[in-house]
């Protein structure tokens, strides 16, 4: 096996087993039955509630019977995203997971350590015959990636920890207790198609972009495949427009894009101009980036003129990435937006947005400004419920006893801070009485897309800080 050479074996082969099963947001059947078995086969009390979370009970181990309950809480689900040209199917192939050495990660695919990890840590230390600790209780929940439906409808009865240990961050060394809140904005524009009178057509692909987590990779400055697109038809002239579409999920910055064109004009100058933009503009953060162009057959309808019109500037004028930075917390997002999808049906066309912020108010105004950029090009909006930040609280006599045990344990300090993804912690802080989180996790890069890696021992790290930690807490 790929992990034969790795030190915490138990917690390899757990994470190994959660690779098998499909759990892409929404087809989370298979990953609740495996650990539901899992739990039974291993002789730990396990539940479900109404909307698919699922529970594991690990009783004290002796000598711990009075030290109060622990969650250990992380999700099902992953975001499946593959390489262009890639056969994977999510429904049933599992993933190749490669390990080289440092990195571990997936052959065309993305990983799914964003959360497999989590589980695979929380499962492999109750499973440990040498750990030892209090009662803890294991939260997992459905459908974090596609609108936190999980902590959304966590049921509480099935929780009596007022402890939780989120494993869902992505960066060792740093303890989490905030995050950013987030809603979500569909806009959409109708036509009816007309006839075609150019000759020509074309598919014009932007591609080769590093994509990434809308959340902690916004503020890299990587390339937006839909956004470069926009620019791209902004500036080569006359031309009817078929189709568009780009972008996979909402949290995964557009890594492709395409556009079927129709046009008298010889573009391929202006392309290959624009590209070479573009590729100077992105050489440090994306310089991957291609603009293709690829003669296809003619399009016989296309979106009539003045609707076209509106499309392309509505992209090209809608913000995309950081809008401010954090004033309060030194280093983080406080306002983002990512032009997620745009999607072409028959008669009209979607633009989806995900808008992030630590600070309600920010969030609001800046919804409204994308509301009002793709009102006045005759779009129709429809906003999301959204989720709420979670409030830090430097104050919490948890976090200080996990930052001291951090200490004692690694021989450093942690960096105490917020994130600008969203975690589950402030809505299951919200559901449970009396709950109070913190986040911790180990390296991870590129999530949400086909670069996904974890670095191996940075895993063992965290997993062995968790299992000692645990021991310790009072």
């Amino acid at each position: 096996m790929w992990y034969e050479g790795l030190k915490d074996k138990r917690m390899w082969e757990i994470f190994e087993s959660i690779s098998r099963v499909p759990r892409e947001s929404g087809n989370e059947e298979g990953i609740r039955n495996f650990l539901l078995s899992w739990a039974n086969e291993n002789g730990f009390k396990s539940d479900r509630d109404e909307v698919g979370n699922v529970f594991i009970y690990a009783d004290a181990t002796k000598g711990y019977e009075s030290i109060p309950a622990i969650a250990l809480q992380g999700h099902m689900d992953m975001v499946c995203v593959k390489k262009e040209g890639s056969s994977h199917d999510f429904t049933k192939d599992p993933i190749e997971i490669e390990y080289d050495g440092k990195f571990i990660k997936a052959k065309d695919t993305t990983l799914g350590a964003d959360n497999g990890i989590a589980i695979a840590m929380a499962l492999a230390l109750i499973s440990d015959p040498e750990s030892q600790h209090g009662p803890i209780e294991i939260i997992i929940t459905v459908s974090e990636e596609t609108g936190l439906t999980g902590a959304f409808n966590l049921d509480p009865s099935k929780v009596s920890a007022k402890r939780m240990i989120n494993l869902d961050s992505e960066e060792e060394g740093i303890i989490y207790i905030g995050c950013a809140g987030g809603i979500d904005l569909d806009s959409t524009i109708t036509f009816e198609r007309k006839e075609n009178t150019y000759k020509r057509g074309y598919k014009i692909e932007v591609s080769g972009l590093l994509g990434g987590h809308s959340g902690g990779e916004i503020d890299k400055e990587r390339g937006n495949a839909i956004k470069i697109l926009a620019r791209v038809l902004k500036n080569i002239g006359k031309f009817s427009l078929a189709q568009i579409s780009g972008g996979t999920k909402r949290n995964v910055i557009p890594s492709y894009a395409y556009a079927i064109i129709s046009t008298d004009n010889k573009i391929e100058k202006k392309i290959s101009k624009l590209e070479k933009e573009i590729r100077n503009e992105l050489k440090k953060a994306d310089p991957g980036v291609r603009i293709t162009l690829t003669p296809v057959e003619n399009p016989k309808e296309i979106i009539p003129s003045k609707k076209m019109k509106n499309i392309v500037n509505a992209l090209f004028s809608a913000p995309h990435g950081v809008k401010t930075m954090s004033t309060t917390i030194k280093g983080i997002v406080e306002t983002s937006n990512n032009l997620a999808i745009v999607s072409t049906q028959n008669d009209s066309l979607t633009i989806m947005n995900s808008i992030r912020s630590n600070i309600a108010s920010s969030k609001d105004n800046h919804l409204n400004v994308l509301k009002t950029i793709y009102g006045a090009f005759g779009f129709k909006n429809v906003e999301s419920d959204g989720y709420p930040e979670w409030e830090p609280n430097p104050s919490s006599p948890f976090l200080k006893e996990v930052d001291k045990l951090y200490r004692d344990i690694m021989g450093k300090k942690a960096k105490v801070t917020a994130i600008h993804a969203g975690l589950e912690c402030g809505i299951i802080n919200k559901r449970i009485e009396g709950m109070d989180s913190i986040s911790i996790g180990p390296d991870l890069f590129d999530v949400h897309s086909v670069n996904e890696h974890i670095v191996a021992a940075s895993a063992e790290r965290v997993y062995e800080f968790l299992k000692e930690m645990v021991s310790k807490l009072k």
